[in-house]
């Protein structure tokens, strides 16, 4: 069924509004979990080095959804090398994954989505209401309302779920998570993010035809449906990977990078505890027309915390003043080519100056009152500031579990066989983490202006609360 036709439908019958709450299947340990995978991109791992694929290839996967043909053989191939006695022949393939869960759902009990963003909410939502657990890629979701009704479906229909920032599964997260809830660096009023991401676009590339066999009304989906562009010298093309730079399609820097970046600081200040109460962009620089942004700066304003004060979290990224948008110094996904271009918090390069350390190119910097602490986007290169820092404290315990063999994916499939032990990025955490990070697209589209929030909307902008909402959907609705 083609986009155009399903949208005809969808005006007549909410898409989701199925009625009484479907059971989410439970996996004896002794069977492997049945897997459905949409969208075969880079994320899902079209490689045995890289991809959330690799660690889901002890299950059984059963069927694929994913419109560029040419991905279904290299996704076969992965599942290949994990597992020679399989004939992945027998794995299906299918453009679309309405029709796919339409067939399959029944030989299902999972599925995993590494979609571009604005395919996240509408294939999560329509796999739990078919009783499947759900693994989706970060951000959670395109828009803050469609972050509500994904968290509220995950409720009605009792499935184990996941946000893919993988950091969070990763050892040195734990550690500064231990570190600071100890109260080692104790009050902390201020924490500064930083990534050396510019996904955005200065102009419209030509329009060219998508790759042969590839089924583009699927791939734009829910989302208006706007013309392919081809990877040239200068850029990534719109499908694989440029779609991070356009409204409708995907989030910017802040929505590549912001729930891996801003992950470590939820969980160590508790603040899903909370809503922040303000957000504000105090610099923008925008690209092509229905572009975002290419440099941000951006705070967030959070009450106190048991035990713990208010506290401001400020984002940067893109370039700095004088440093030009260029192949010359951004290369074609959109990432900084030298340290020396990025948009760096002022703070950050005065304690690099100060205490002669790299803090590296993206993550956060955590100024507390008994010394400093930072930490890269995943859990890596967790730093004190200055390094003798760390002799002066001692350690605190391990509060936090530890599993042998554990990663991100492994940390959901084993939620699936067990319920009574959720993965660490299910929908309750992240819902309130991607609500946070998607703030910073309404300030961003909003202008230079505080906007207050009261945890369901804008009390102080009626035309900011419109950027909340699916508003650039023609029809595509989603019913939680």
């Amino acid at each position: 069924m083609k986009r155009r036709t399903f949208i005809g439908l969808a005006a007549a019958v909410p898409l989701f509004n199925v009625g009484n709450a479907a059971l989410a299947g439970t996996v004896a340990g002794g069977r492997k979990i049945r897997l459905g995978l949409i969208g075969c991109g880079g994320r899902m791992g079209l490689s045995t080095r890289y991809g959330i694929l690799n660690d889901m290839c002890t299950e059984e996967i059963v069927c694929i959804a994913e419109p560029d043909p040419s991905r279904w053989d290299k996704v076969r191939a992965v599942v290949k090398a994990h597992q020679p006695q399989t004939d992945v022949t027998k794995i299906r393939a299918f453009y679309d994954y309405r029709e796919m869960l339409d067939k399959m759902a029944g030989e299902l009990d999972a599925v995993a989505i590494a979609t571009p963003n604005h395919h996240h909410a509408s294939a999560a939502i329509l796999a739990m209401s078919k009783g499947l657990h759900v693994y989706v890629e970060k951000p959670m979701a395109l828009t803050v309302e469609e972050v509500g009704l994904m968290h509220a479906a995950a409720k009605k229909y009792g499935v184990m779920t996941q946000v893919g920032n993988h950091g969070h599964s990763e050892e040195g997260m734990r550690r500064l998570v231990e570190y600071i809830q100890s109260g080692a660096l104790g009050q902390i009023h201020d924490v500064w993010a930083f990534n050396d991401r510019l996904n955005a676009m200065m102009y419209r590339p030509p329009k060219a035809e998508p790759p042969k066999g590839m089924d583009w009304d699927a791939w734009c989906g829910p989302a208006p449906v706007c013309d392919y562009y081809a990877p040239t010298a200068d850029h990534n093309g719109l499908h694989p990977h440029d779609w991070h730079a356009w409204i409708g399609y995907g989030n910017g820097a802040i929505g590549n990078m912001g729930t891996h970046i801003i992950d470590p600081v939820f969980w160590s200040l508790r603040l899903g505890e909370v809503n922040p109460t303000s957000v504000e962009a105090t610099e923008l620089k925008w690209g092509a027309e229905g572009s975002w942004t290419w440099r941000n700066t951006i705070h967030w304003t959070f009450p106190a915390r048991k035990g713990m004060d208010a506290m401001t979290l400020h984002w940067f990224d893109g370039v700095k003043d004088g440093i030009p948008y260029d192949k010359a110094h951004v290369n074609k996904i959109g990432v900084c080519l030298k340290r020396e271009y990025q948009n760096l918090p002022p703070i950050v390069e005065e304690l690099e100056k100060k205490y002669k350390q790299n803090l590296g190119c993206l993550g956060t910097v955590y100024v507390g009152e008994k010394g400093v602490m930072a930490i890269g986007p995943h859990g890596g290169g967790l730093q004190f500031v200055p390094n003798k820092l760390q002799k002066a404290m001692s350690k605190p315990p391990k509060t936090i579990p530890r599993e042998k063999g554990m990663s991100h994916p492994v940390d959901w499939l084993r939620a699936i066989r067990n319920p009574n032990r959720p993965a660490g990025c299910n929908f309750d955490y992240s819902a309130p983490l991607a609500r946070t990070v998607l703030l910073g697209n309404v300030a961003a589209r909003a202008g230079l202006k505080k906007l207050l929030w009261d945890g369901v909307r804008i009390t102080n902008d009626e035309a900011a609360n419109a950027y909340l909402r699916t508003t650039y959907r023609k029809g595509w609705k989603l019913k939680g």
